[in-house]
């Protein structure tokens, strides 16, 4: 009878490893393929981000360009600018305690 730990066995169980550690550890195994298809989302999802934030600013610059009102609210709510001939008040809260 042969012996379990024939030399076949030990070369076939030790190339089997082998071949199951390449395919976990290596540079294409799946362990690199894991964290790479992750950066990708991130990746993705930062793309989809600044798509939006340049939509965002598109709609932004077509109302700077054509939209008087809107114009006029940016220039009254940031810059605090008046027409001329009106009058500004302050509402100062007083606490009376």
């Amino acid at each position: 009878m042969k012996s379990f730990l024939s030399l076949t066995n030990i070369l076939m169980v030790t190339i089997i490893f082998g071949c199951i550690s390449l395919l976990i550890f290596s540079d294409r195994g799946l362990i690199n393929l894991w964290s790479l298809k992750k950066e990708k989302q991130q990746i993705q999802n930062e793309i989809n981000d600044l798509r939006n934030q340049i939509a965002m600013l598109e709609k932004e610059e077509e109302k700077l360009k054509f939209d008087e009102k809107y114009i006029e609210k940016i220039a009254r709510e940031k810059f605090k600018m008046v027409k001329p001939g009106e009058r500004v008040f302050k509402i100062v809260d007083e606490d009376s305690n």
